[in-house]
């Protein structure tokens, strides 16, 4: 038993909040709508502190999302909070051990996700999400999450105040009558299309600050090198990239994503250009032997070059829904969990004081862009850097020849002072010297 199982276990009082409400029954403590990452992550914690946790989701699990399915180091911290690290070490997953940029000349080199890993340390990992999701969702349902699933949520109920008290909803399933549940605290974890979101009156699109992707999988893609994502920065993608990340059994998750302003100025088809790239001269070797399963799937990215407004009264937001997505790298798994962590967290301090006003949620906005803001800044500013192709080519270039490079480039993935000094211009002063 590890040991912050044995201390929930033999003081179970250390790790509860009792809620008491003497203005309202409500018929939940939280309600978390959507159980993805972000969502089922906010679920679990909130349920082990004693929370009353109705998690709804209009999908049945397991249920597929379109993702390039790369689960980042960031990641694999909660997932050790939540007693499942050992779970995907011994998962089966495929275990990455670093990421290959290729720059728009042919120019390629390999970063580490870390200088000096421990023995067997899981760093990253890359898991379809039909599966990773539901082991998720299942380890909040453990720890005492009430999962309601196919369930929509229509709209959120409001007092005569204006406070969120809770959603309507209506089954997906073969019941479809409309119910509603009451909370005195809703989170919105629901994706790119939020029904949260959209029923707070927020934009669900600002082009600048969104991205398409299209996913692909495949068996038989040759050409890896063991233990690497890849990342190809060609003329056919920017401003955006194609990504070949292999899976377990000698799958690959292949797709591209571009800015949805640019998508739309140039008016190209994400489908289209996906297969394209996949005949290029330089691909088209790797695929020549290879199954396409399924159909390719798009999605929208709404990237955390500018987040959302997170929290108000009785509500909070994480994850794709709070506008999170890493802006470089299109990762969003990460920030939602880690989001949805800082959320729950929020959520047992505010039912301590029995107060949910947007004023005592705010520290989790607080915490949220104190903990992801300036990395996200950051990251917008490296993605706008990409647009230049002689750039962006020459620092592929040096880093392919010059190991000390290559090192300040694998410190970004785990240290956020080493992207503030990619962001400056003297990096690459001392990248075109190296």
């Amino acid at each position: 038993m590890r040991r912050g199982s044995l201390a929930l276990f033999l003081y179970p009082q250390l790790f509860s909040v009792k809620v008491v409400d003497n203005k309202k029954d409500f018929d939940a403590d939280l309600i978390v709508v959507g159980g993805g990452p972000g969502g089922a992550t906010c679920a679990a914690i909130a349920a082990r502190s004693g929370l009353r946790v109705v998690l709804l989701d209009r999908a049945t699990f397991p249920r597929d999302k379109v993702c390039g399915d790369a689960i980042s180091g960031k990641t694999i911290s909660i997932l050790r909070d939540l007693g499942l690290d050992d779970y995907f070490a011994q998962s089966g997953d495929a275990k990455m051990r670093g990421i290959s940029f290729a720059g728009p000349y042919g120019d390629r080199f390999t970063a580490a996700f870390k200088l000096d890993p421990k023995p067997d340390e899981l760093l990253c990992l890359t898991s379809k999400r039909v599966h990773f999701d539901d082991i998720l969702l299942q380890r909040a349902k453990a720890l005492g999450v009430d999962v309601r699933t196919p369930v929509s949520v229509t709209g959120l109920l409001r007092s005569t105040e204006g406070v969120v008290t809770g959603v309507t909803t209506e089954g997906t399933g073969t019941d479809t009558a409309p119910a509603t549940i009451t909370a005195p605290l809703v989170v919105g974890a629901d994706g790119a299309y939020s029904a949260v979101v959209r029923a707070l009156g927020f934009t669900q699109l600002e082009p600048d600050h969104y991205s398409g992707g299209m996913r692909q999988y495949a068996q038989g893609v040759t050409g890896f090198e063991e233990g690497v994502i890849e990342i190809h920065y060609i003329d056919e993608v920017i401003p955006g990239y194609f990504w070949i990340f292999p899976l377990a059994n000698g799958a690959a998750n292949v797709g591209i994503g571009m800015l949805s302003s640019h998508l739309k100025a140039q008016k190209i088809s994400l489908r289209k250009r996906l297969f394209e790239v996949l005949a290029l001269p330089q691909f088209a070797p790797r695929f020549a032997e290879a199954t396409f399963v399924g159909k390719p799937v798009g999605w929208g990215l709404p990237m955390g070059s500018k987040p959302r407004t997170m929290h108000g009264d009785g509500w909070m937001l994480v994850g794709d829904a709070a506008s999170l997505i890493d802006p470089l790298t299109g990762e969003g798994i990460g920030n939602a969990m880690l989001s949805g962590r800082f959320a729950a967290e929020q959520a047992i301090r505010a039912h301590a004081v029995q107060r949910f006003d947007a004023a005592t949620l705010k520290p989790y906005q607080d915490h949220v862009l104190d903990k992801l803001g300036e990395e996200l800044k950051i990251a917008h500013a490296l993605q706008r850097l990409s647009r230049w192709k002689w750039l962006l080519n020459t620092v592929i270039k040096k880093a392919s020849r010059n190991e000390e490079l290559r090192n300040a480039i694998t410190c970004m993935f785990d240290d956020l002072d080493s992207r503030r000094t990619l962001m400056g211009p003297g990096f690459y002063v001392r990248a075109l010297l190296a």
